[in-house]
């Protein structure tokens, strides 16, 4: 087996199987591999954006790690599923519809579905956004306590827009009204250019992801936002019928 291949693939899957970032002395302790001659494979799998390195000089998986096992994703029963159902609605009211997952205190985007519109919001699959500025954030922490909110947004809210929630009382009323009626918006809170509206997908009780529809804020009237939501709430109610299948029953998203 070549060497250097095996000690990169022995760093990543190291990494990855860890919910929490990992330093230099606990990748080499965790791989046999001392920390003189993991330190560059490290710093050229950063550069390479395999790895992602943050502040406190800790290790995470990069972006790159996940576009090369999009395949896998794209493979998997329960997200196709899911995608399937995310262009029946893109086909009923023509605007973005996207995926996300709670990842790294934030919201990642993990699958999209765009419309044929000649004018359409841009976006990609791998991005991250703050969690308290979109309606697929406020949905995917909608079933936490108030404590575990704090702890995972943090104390500062820095706002994108001047819609956004600043301070983490007026979130926190927010996400009340979230669990209450079961959806949320992002009403130019993320960016001005678009309003977005979003729906918890649940699993056993949990939230394990969320399906949003985001429309250019020059043709989001309220009307059709409340368009919208009727149909992201139908096809939530297909998709968690579909947990039911054998197929699913346990099956993982990601």
């Amino acid at each position: 087996m070549h060497k250097p291949t095996q000690r990169v693939l022995q760093i990543l899957l190291a990494i990855a199987s860890e919910k929490e970032e990992l330093t230099l002395s606990e990748i080499s302790e965790k791989t046999n591999i001392p920390k003189s001659t993991i330190s560059p494979i490290l710093s050229t799998m950063v550069n390479l954006k395999f790895l992602s390195r943050k502040d406190n000089m800790k290790y995470k998986i990069g972006i790159n790690t996940f576009i090369a096992g999009e395949s896998y994703l794209e493979s998997t029963s329960l997200l196709e599923m899911i995608k399937t159902n995310m262009g029946e609605i893109v086909k009923e009211c023509n605007e973005i519809c996207q995926l996300g997952i709670i990842q790294d205190n934030k919201v990642f985007y993990i699958a999209k579905k765009e419309p044929t519109q000649s004018i359409q919001l841009m976006s990609y699959v791998g991005k991250f956004l703050p969690i308290y500025s979109t309606a697929l954030g406020k949905v995917l922490i909608s079933k936490k306590s108030n404590e575990e909110i704090k702890e995972l947004i943090g104390p500062t809210l820095d706002p994108l827009t001047e819609y956004t929630i600043k301070d983490m009382d007026s979130f926190l009323e927010e996400i009340e009204k979230v669990k209450s009626r079961g959806y949320s918006y992002d009403i130019q809170e993320t960016s001005l250019d678009a309003r977005c509206v979003a729906v918890p997908i649940e699993k056993g009780n949990k939230v394990i992801a969320a399906i949003s529809v985001s429309v250019p804020t020059f043709r989001s009237s309220d009307e059709k936002l409340n368009s919208i939501l009727e149909i992201l709430l139908k096809y939530k109610n297909k998709i968690e019928e579909s947990f039911g299948y054998s197929i699913f029953k346990n099956e993982d998203l990601i």
